[in-house]
């Protein structure tokens, strides 16, 4: 069962990785292929008891609803200066979406 869930959480990570270097590509909507429709079906419904999985899954949350480009690369996983004080000055929703990715990866659960 173990090898299970960790096919299926990897499957989250690959989905990931794929969507972050196309919307860094495109800096833009990124172009409708199979297997983007999806990637971003399986990161917007998928279900994943993973840590990282769950990360990656709020990571795509955040992106989609960033209203800024340091929002945007912050998902995308850039290192962005203040962020902490960048949130308290944006939605309160994408505050509890990156607390949320930094517990997360904070628990350092490897696949």
């Amino acid at each position: 069962m173990a090898q299970q869930t960790t096919d299926h959480a990897q499957a989250f990570l690959d989905a990931w990785a794929r969507f972050a270097h196309v919307a860094w590509e495109n800096r833009s909507d990124p172009p409708s292929t199979e297997q983007s429709r999806a990637d971003e079906n399986l990161l917007s419904i998928g279900i994943s008891d993973h840590p990282a999985a769950i990360a990656k899954k709020l990571r795509y949350a955040l992106y989609s609803n960033a209203g800024s480009p340091w929002l945007e690369a912050a998902a995308l996983g850039a290192v962005v200066p203040d962020m902490a004080e960048r949130l308290l000055m944006d939605d309160t929703i994408n505050e509890a979406i990156w607390s949320a990715i930094v517990s997360l990866e904070a628990m350092e659960a490897p696949l």
